[in-house]
C-alpha cells in the first residue's frame, strides 16, 4: 500500500496505516510508484515542505520539453447507473443556464464534474461566502454523490464515460456586492450540462450530431485542453476540436445565430493536469506559477495570466498541434469572450498539516491496480470558470433586457 492518508486527520502519526512512505518504495518523492526508478533515501527527508524554487527571468521565451519526465496512464471518467433524467421543460426557463463540457478523450471532463461540488464546498476557504451545487433530479443527486465518494472516501478516479449524459444541477452562490457595497444579486441558476465522451467530439462519430446540436444552444463552454493527451496521437486535441466546430458553426448559422461571423458562446478553456509534474515543473520553472500567501502556500498561476500561460504552452510547450487549437479557438470564437484557466480537479498532494511541499506533491499513485490519490482533492480553478460564465451569461442577458426595454419604448 502506498502514500495514501488525509491531511485532514487531527493525528498525523495514523496518516501512513502501514508505515509505507515514498521513500519506502525506492521512488523518488513527487513520483508515482512505477514511474521512474531512484536510489532509496538513507536520511529521513527535511521536515520543511520544500518552496517552489525561483523560476527563470522571461518566462515567455524560456522552452521546457513535454516529452521528458514522469508520463501518467490516461485518467478515466465515470459513468453513472442509471442514466440522469433530463428535467421536465415546463415552467420558467428564465434561470436556466445551459453550458456545454468540451474536450478530447481522456482530457478529464467526467473528473472535472465529480470535482466541481467538492470546489465549491472549499470555496469559502479562500473567499467570502459559499457556493453549493445539488441536482435537480435523484439521478443528478446520485450523479453527484458518487463522483464526491470516488474522489474523497475511495480516492480513485471515475471511470469513462459511455456516450452522452444529460445532467441539470442547481447551483447557489453568495450575494454580489452592488452599489455602494448593498443589495446585490445572488447568482441562484440551474445548470444544463452534458457529460460526453471525448470519442464523441471526433468526426463520424454516429453521436457526434447529437452533441454538437446540444452545444449550439449552450451559452457558455467550458472547454479542458489537456497538454497531456495532446502528446497522444490518438487523443490529439486538434483532431476533436476541428471537426466539431465547423458543424457547430454550421448549425448556429442556420439560425442565423452568428455575432459577426463567428460563434456566440463566452468559452472559459481549462490549461488541465496543471498537477502534473511534466507540467507543473516546466511552468515552475520558467515562472508562470506563484504561490498563496496563506499557509497552505497553494501554486497558481496568477490571476490574469490564464491567457499568457495557454499562448506559453502552445507556442513553447507543445508545439505545433497546441498552436492550431489556439488559431482554432480565435477563427471561431471572439477572444473577449474566452478567458483561461490553468486548472486541477484534484489538485496537489499536502502534507498532512494541509500545506504545500514541492519535493513532493503529486497526487495520483499506482496502489491495488488503480490510481488512487494520496490526499483528499484540493481542485484548483474548476468552480472559477463556471463562476466567470455565469457573470459573463448575466451580464449578455441584462444588456438584451436593456436594449429590449429601450427598443420597445421607441415603438409605442
Amino acid at each position: 500500500m502506498t502514500d495514501l492518508y488525509d491531511p485532514n486527520r487531527r493525528d498525523p502519526s495514523h496518516d501512513e496505516p502501514d508505515g509505507t512512505t515514498p521513500e519506502a518504495t525506492g521512488n523518488e518523492p513527487g513520483r508515482p510508484e512505477g514511474h521512474g526508478e531512484s536510489a532509496p533515501r538513507t536520511t529521513p527527508p527535511d521536515p520543511a515542505p520544500a518552496r517552489i524554487p525561483a523560476p527563470s527571468p522571461d518566462p515567455t521565451h524560456a522552452r521546457a520539453g513535454a516529452d521528458q519526465g514522469t508520463q501518467f496512464p490516461p485518467v478515466p471518467d465515470y459513468v453513472p447507473s442509471p442514466e440522469p433524467a433530463r428535467v421536465p421543460s415546463g415552467g420558467d426557463d428564465a434561470d436556466r443556464i445551459r453550458i456545454g463540457l468540451w474536450g478530447a478523450p481522456r482530457s478529464g471532463k467526467t473528473t472535472y464534474l465529480a470535482a466541481l461540488p467538492i470546489a465549491a464546498m472549499q470555496y469559502q476557504r479562500h473567499h467570502e461566502g459559499a457556493w453549493n451545487i445539488s441536482g435537480m433530479t435523484p439521478e443528478a443527486n446520485a450523479y453527484l454523490a458518487k463522483g464526491i465518494d470516488l474522489l474523497t472516501r475511495q480516492r480513485t478516479f471515475p471511470e469513462a464515460t459511455m456516450g452522452v449524459r444529460d445532467m441539470a444541477w442547481s447551483v447557489q452562490g453568495p450575494r454580489k456586492k452592488g452599489k455602494l457595497g448593498v443589495g446585490g444579486r445572488r447568482p441562484n441558476f440551474v445548470l444544463d450540462i452534458q457529460d460526453a465522451a471525448g470519442e464523441v467530439f471526433g468526426d463520424g462519430h454516429p453521436q457526434q450530431a447529437q452533441l454538437v446540436a446540444r452545444l449550439a444552444r449552450a451559452e457558455g463552454l467550458i472547454y479542458l485542453f489537456d497538454p497531456i493527451g495532446d502528446a497522444s496521437e490518438a487523443t490529439e486535441t486538434f483532431n476533436f476540436l476541428q471537426s466539431t466546430l465547423t458543424q457547430l458553426t454550421a448549425q448556429v448559422r442556420d439560425r442565423q445565430g452568428l455575432i459577426d461571423g463567428r460563434l456566440p458562446h463566452h468559452v472559459s478553456v481549462c490549461v488541465a493536469k496543471f498537477d502534473h509534474p511534466d507540467i507543473f515543473r516546466p511552468a515552475v520553472d520558467v515562472g508562470w506559477v506563484k504561490q498563496d500567501t496563506d499557509e497552505t502556500a497553494l501554486p497558481r498561476v496568477p490571476e490574469g495570466q490564464g491567457e499568457r500561460y495557454f499562448q506559453w504552452m502552445c507556442d513553447e510547450f507543445r508545439g505545433a498541434n497546441a498552436r492550431l487549437v489556439r488559431d482554432a479557438l480565435y477563427a471561431y470564437f471572439d477572444r473577449r469572450r474566452i478567458s483561461y484557466y490553468a486548472t486541477s480537479a484534484v489538485g496537489f498532494r499536502l502534507t498532512p498539516q494541509h500545506v504545500f511541499d514541492y519535493n513532493d506533491f503529486v497526487q495520483p499513485v499506482q496502489a491495488d491496480r488503480k490510481q488512487r490519490l494520496r490526499t483528499s482533492p484540493v481542485p484548483i480553478n474548476v468552480l472559477e470558470p463556471l463562476i466567470d460564465l455565469e457573470e459573463r451569461v448575466h451580464r449578455d442577458r441584462s444588456r438584451a433586457r436593456r436594449a429590449n426595454g429601450r427598443f420597445g419604448r421607441k415603438q409605442r
